[in-house]
């Protein structure tokens, strides 16, 4: 069970990557705007460390996506 949820978060953290660069964003850019640091977003998109519910609602409207797309996998190409 730890395995699986691991394999997600690191998906998600992969999710939160693809949508961030395809806003031309940096991760400092990012960071700022969610109010925490580089180094933390950084630890998320790595799949170390998850973002609260309200850090991932509004990671979603600061992105102009709909955050039941950090957790649809199809669009990543690379298996983790």
């Amino acid at each position: 069970m730890a395995d699986l949820l691991e394999e997600k978060r690191t998906l998600i953290g992969l999710n939160i990557g693809y949508y961030r660069r395809a806003r031309n964003m940096t991760q400092i850019e990012l960071a700022e705007a969610l109010s925490i640091s580089s180094n933390y977003l950084s630890q998320v998109e790595r799949g170390c460390k998850t973002l609260s519910l309200e850090k991932l609602l509004q990671l979603a409207e600061v992105l102009g996506v709909d955050e039941k797309e950090f957790l649809d996998f199809s669009k990543l190409t690379i298996l983790v």
